[in-house]
């Protein structure tokens, strides 16, 4: 009877740049509703998203994130882009028996810089896909989160603008309730 070890493999034997790329690249779109003129709402979401502990990074704004992984909200296209590191190695589980076979296998893989064949490639393909989508799935969610409250901010400020642009605003009062936010603003025209 055989025993099962794992060894570790490097993912770039099993799986190219590209789909390593792809696997862990996604972007989404969000709305912006234009309470003033879309360049003054985007400056505005911008300052939310500075105060909210985001860096400008020439290409967007980034959100603070954990290690290996980023989060760039593209106020200008409105687009948040995510990008997760792949992992640097995958487990395979080998007979005994098999076990020096595939480790020549691998090293082979690595001085030619090839990719294993298809079926270990495929197995490490869905499992690694799996992982990486949960893990941008919660780099999303914490994203959005940070985004929400910047548009929120942002919409407060365009709303108070606008009602400056009506008359002269003698009083303001806001409330919340949940997911709810209520703006109260007096003008004397």
């Amino acid at each position: 009877m055989s025993r099962s070890y794992k060894i570790r493999v490097p993912i770039e034997v099993l799986l190219s740049n590209d789909r390593l790329d792809k696997l862990g690249r996604f972007s989404m779109p969000f709305d912006l509703m234009q309470i003033l003129a879309l360049a003054r709402m985007q400056e505005l979401l911008t300052e939310a998203l500075l105060r909210a502990g985001c860096s400008d990074t020439g290409a967007g704004l980034s959100v603070p994130c954990g290690v290996g992984q980023t989060a760039v909200i593209d106020v200008e296209n409105l687009k948040i882009r995510l990008e997760i590191a792949p992992p640097d190695d995958y487990g395979i589980w080998t007979e005994e028996e098999y076990m020096g076979r595939v480790t020549e296998r691998v090293q082979q893989a690595l001085e030619k810089g090839e990719q294993l064949d298809n079926h270990l490639g495929a197995q490490a393909e869905r499992e690694v896909a799996a992982v990486m989508a949960l893990e941008l799935r919660d780099l999303a969610l914490a994203a959005r989160k940070v985004l929400n409250s910047a548009i929120k901010e942002a919409y407060r400020e365009a709303i108070k603008e606008k009602a400056a642009q009506i008359g002269n605003v003698s009083a303001i009062s806001e409330s919340s309730d949940g997911n709810i936010t209520r703006i109260r603003i007096e003008v004397s025209v």
